[in-house]
């Protein structure tokens, strides 16, 4: 695997890489992250294989920001006071989908996991791509990276951005019909998800 030091040479090297196919391990504001580009199924099924990730669950998607969820996923009022309240931030979205594209790409019906993460590596990447398939970067059952050397799993670059403080993965959110339902807990604790 070819690791590069995160800046905005390396970023754009990485955003042409995944454009082309590629999948990229990048440090998030949580954990590092593993990715791609969500409109490429095959691309897609490679995460699963490298995570060996049971393919009945589906992975979520990292946008730049909330115009980029709002072009894939309907957010109603409860998610965009959420996205206001914790966007860029660990907090993954439930979400109806919104296009008929990614249900395809993805292996998914009709609802999707998104998020716009913190951190200055993984936002020049979504600037540039607008949207990647973000899911830790680990084996399914193995404890997520927090550091570089840490990264066991195979893919075509890894985006150094040294270690992350904190490391715990985002709290997930299922928004349907405007109720909030916490169904992972994170680094966002419960009572802060409650109106």
């Amino acid at each position: 695997m070819n690791r590069v030091a995160c800046g905005p040479q390396a970023v754009a090297e990485v955003a042409g890489l995944i454009g082309d196919g590629g999948v990229a391990v990048f440090p998030t504001d949580t954990v590092y992250g593993i990715g791609c580009d969500p409109y490429n199924g095959a691309a897609v099924r490679r995460i699963y294989r490298i995570k060996n990730r049971d393919a009945s669950k589906p992975l979520p998607v990292l946008a730049f920001s909330q115009r980029e969820v709002e072009a894939v996923a309907e957010m109603g009022p409860v998610a965009r006071a959420m996205a206001a309240r914790f966007w860029p931030g660990p907090l993954t979205m439930v979400l109806d989908l919104a296009d008929p594209a990614l249900a395809s790409s993805m292996g998914v019906d009709d609802r999707i996991a998104v998020r716009v993460p913190g951190g200055h590596c993984v936002s020049m990447l979504l600037e540039t791509c607008g949207l990647l398939v973000g899911t830790s970067a680990n084996p399914s059952g193995a404890a997520p990276p927090t550091d570089p050397d840490s990264v066991s799993v195979d893919c075509d670059v890894m985006l150094d951005g040294g270690a992350i403080k904190g490391g715990r993965e985002s709290t997930i959110v299922d928004v349907k019909d405007d109720v909030a339902c916490v169904i992972r807990r994170g680094a966002i604790p419960e009572e802060q998800i409650r109106p």
